[in-house]
């Protein structure tokens, strides 16, 4: 019986999509212990030493984002996002997502975005964990070496 090729070429899809499915779901499920321990509720701490809001980092589709659980000390919890640019102008802060599409290379989360809804910039970034309860982040434009790092304490 000779079948239409088409009709060949459907399980031929179905096998492909599969496989391709299975290695998608392994390459999320095979991060590293210091890349899992990127995921949490983190403290923010400011340059100058003293906390911020808290920040929830999360995975989605393989990759790192996070947003705005609190609102930094003195700041009102309804505050929008004055300063920053495009689709994030004039949003709410709380809620936010700060941390964009950060996806892992080695033991690092790197390419995604990082919003500073203080001053409404955008930066490109690095993010890794530093033991179990500590997350170390970079944030530039343009060039790493002009730019600033931080570091987050992971809320109990």
């Amino acid at each position: 019986m000779n079948l239409p090729r088409r009709n060949c070429l459907l399980p031929i899809a179905l096998a492909v999509l599969a496989l391709v499915s299975i290695s998608a779901a392994r390459a999320q499920q095979a991060l590293t212990p210091k890349l899992q321990n990127a995921v949490g509720n983190w403290q923010v701490i400011n340059a100058d030493g003293t906390k911020g809001g808290h920040v929830e980092t999360y995975l989605e589709n393989g990759k790192l984002l996070g947003r705005v659980t609190a609102a930094r000390p003195g700041r009102d919890p309804n505050s929008l996002c004055d300063k920053c640019s495009g689709e994030l102008k004039n949003q709410h802060i709380m809620g936010m997502v700060i941390i964009r599409d950060f996806h892992p290379e080695g033991d690092d989360w790197v390419g995604g975005t990082l919003v500073d809804p203080e001053n409404g910039k955008v930066y490109k970034g690095k993010i890794w964990a530093v033991g179990k309860d500590k997350l170390g982040m970079r944030g530039y434009v343009g060039i790493s070496l002009i730019g600033r790092s931080a570091t987050w304490e992971r809320l109990p």
